[in-house]
């Protein structure tokens, strides 16, 4: 799948707190974590949650998308007019998100991301070490804070040659996730998508967390170029010193990493300063 050698060092020089997760759509029921029917509403990002912190699969399904929003940006439903008032005025008696001014901005919303039918009836995200060689990842997503995200966003736009490669655009924490990348691909414009704003996703990151999410196409070119780029430089000591900074200070109890984390060597020029 990928190259073990290449992901533990870029995982290492970036200063990675854990591994990132893989996101994939199969036929087959996935072990962990999904939806079961019980809950009106059940967030896709708390079963991301879940696999971040139990490294265990995290899923909803056709049958069970957990939500009218995650149904829609995992393309098991089309997108629906109670979806447009929830996010935006809401309903008679009842307030709406107002995440947007009006439903007609979330109907245009819509047009414009037009997510992608799903390919099959499970949507499942776990860690990328966790992948069979029979797995393969359509999208790559990372959990970091600023310092971590200013040297993924970095490395996309080396590794893609282009100053447009990251988009940070408007929708839900799964929509930022699950569509945006996927939408940009088909247009064939390479984008890493940061995702978060969304409040009603924030309780399922840690403090001062973010998303990003990218084509695992992309992904592959950033571990080939990784090597080649500023994490082998001078410039990104400092920045390690300052992720190390913020780590200790959130004191982080870190969630079980890949392997691949925890025996990446850190370059030598961070290693010895």
């Amino acid at each position: 799948m990928f190259d073990r050698e290449k992901l533990d060092w870029m995982l290492g020089a970036l200063g990675c707190e854990e591994a990132p997760l893989g996101l994939f759509f199969t036929g087959k029921k996935p072990e962990g974590h999904g939806p079961d029917g019980t809950r009106a509403h059940d967030c896709l990002m708390k079963y991301i949650r879940l696999a971040r912190v139990r490294r265990e699969p995290g899923w909803i399904s056709r049958q069970q998308p957990g939500c009218r929003g995650g149904a829609i940006y995992a393309g098991f439903a089309e997108p629906s007019d109670a979806v447009a008032r929830f996010v935006t005025t809401g309903f008679p008696g009842r307030e709406g998100e107002r995440y947007m001014p009006a439903p007609g901005s979330m109907w245009r919303f819509f047009k414009e991301l037009d997510p992608r039918p799903a390919p099959a009836d499970y949507c499942v995200v776990k860690p990328l070490d966790l992948f069979s060689d029979e797995e393969k990842p359509l999208s790559i997503i990372f959990f970091v804070r600023g310092e971590l995200l200013s040297g993924l966003c970095q490395l996309a736009c080396f590794a893609l040659d282009d100053h447009q490669a990251v988009a940070f655009p408007f929708g839900s924490g799964c929509a930022n996730i699950l569509s945006w990348p996927l939408h940009y691909a088909r247009r064939g414009q390479e984008r890493a998508v940061v995702g978060g704003a969304d409040p009603s996703c924030r309780p399922y990151l840690e403090t001062d967390e973010l998303s990003f999410a990218l084509p695992a196409s992309s992904f592959m070119k950033m571990l080939d170029a990784a090597p080649h780029s500023f994490l082998a430089g001078g410039s990104w000591v400092s920045v390690r010193r300052k992720i190390e900074k913020s780590r200790a200070r959130w004191k982080r109890q870190a969630a079980p990493c890949s392997p691949v984390v925890a025996s990446a060597p850190l370059p030598a020029q961070c290693a010895s300063s």
